[in-house]
This record gives structure tokens, sequence and C-alpha cells, in this order.
């Protein structure tokens, strides 16, 4: 190296950028994982302890001294619940900030519809419902409340038979950017909203007096 060259050396990058979205790879808490254990109803968490999560080769389990979780994840998945009426109850009873809940998932239950009490998480970016017994595609409009809703799966359930089934929901919700883990695409958004228009159900005209 000749006297008058300088070596610069280059800031390595941060794979990961300052407010990265919520991820179950991310967070800055484990998931609080209820998985697998056989629930039937949502009441019966109160006498199960959650699955330790495997994190730098430690198990942990993501729960503080009062009994509550930082994390803003929750998974109830692979369970056998049939409704998550006391989803509301149970979050704050877990969770510090339950309104902060980012990523849910209910996927592998037998749930029969979309509980409009998911609305009232209003923070929600992952929701995983696959593996259920949805069958009715009007189930879906229930979401439509969560604009930061990002990922969201479906697939499964009796529903994803239903003719036009993935535009029916990219129309209702163009905002998410995957669905049934696959990326939304330009083309799909396209698609979705001239399927939209080509089947919107027609407002009912209001009697005369």
């Amino acid at each position: 190296m000749s006297s008058g060259t300088s070596l610069v050396v280059a800031k390595k990058k941060s794979s990961m950028p300052a407010n990265s979205a919520i991820d179950s790879n991310n967070d800055s808490q484990p998931p609080l994982d209820y998985s697998y254990l056989k629930i039937t109803n949502l009441s019966d968490i109160y006498d199960e302890t959650p699955r330790p999560t495997v994190l730098q080769k430690k198990a942990i389990i993501p729960v503080k001294e009062d009994g509550k979780s930082g994390s803003r994840c929750l998974r109830l998945n692979n369970n056998a619940l049939v409704d998550i009426k006391l989803l509301s109850e149970i979050c704050t009873n877990l969770f510090d900030n339950p309104s902060a809940l980012g990523w849910l998932d209910l996927s592998f239950n037998e749930l029969v519809g979309i509980d409009a009490i998911l609305c009232e998480f209003e923070g929600l970016e992952i929701l995983y419902l696959h593996g259920n017994q949805i069958n009715n595609i009007g189930e879906v409009e229930k979401l439509q409340s969560l604009k930061n809703l990002r990922k969201l799966t479906l697939h499964g359930n009796p529903v994803e038979n239903v003719k036009g089934y993935r535009h029916h929901v990219l129309a209702l919700m163009p905002w998410l950017q995957n669905f049934d883990f696959s990326a939304v695409t330009k083309a799909d958004r396209r698609t979705a909203e001239t399927w939209g228009k080509m089947n919107k159900t027609p407002k009912k005209k209001k009697k005369e007096m």
C-alpha cells in the first residue's frame, strides 16, 4: 500500500430496519406459545404453562414476574378451539399491552367463522386462520377494519373452494402484502380490483314511504 493511500472501512449495514414490522423471527420478545395443548376453550389457558421458546440455545418462557408477557405474539395453533369469544379477556390477563398484539396464530383449530372480536386488535399485522372450518366467504368482511394487517392465511378452510376466493379476499383487503403464504403482486391487485368491480353487490334501494 502506498503512503498516499488511506484505508476506508465500510460500515456493515444492519440486516433489519430499526422500525421493522413484527414477525415471528424478529419480535423483541419470544411468542407466548399455547400451541399443541389440546385446548378446547380459551379459559383453559389459565391451567396451562406456555411452551418454552428456544432462543440462543436457552429455553425461555416469555412471562414476567407479574405473570404478564411483553411479547406481541400469541400462538394458539393446533388446538381444538371452536370460538375465541374470550380473546380480549385472555390477552388483557396475559400481556402487558394487549392492544399492541401484532401476530396471532389460530391455525389448525375448529373455528367455523371469523369472530368480530379480532377487530379489537387494530395493531394486528399477521393473522393465521388456515386449517379451520370457515366456509362462508362473507366472514372475511369482518376483517376489513384491520388496516395494519400485512399477512393473512385462510387456506385449508372450506372457504378456499369458493370461486374467485383469492380475488375476493384481496378485493376486500387490497393492503395485504402476503396471502396464504404467497406474496401479493401488482397483477394480483389489478385482477382483484377488476373482480371486485364485476362482482360488487348492488345496494338495496330504500322503500319509498
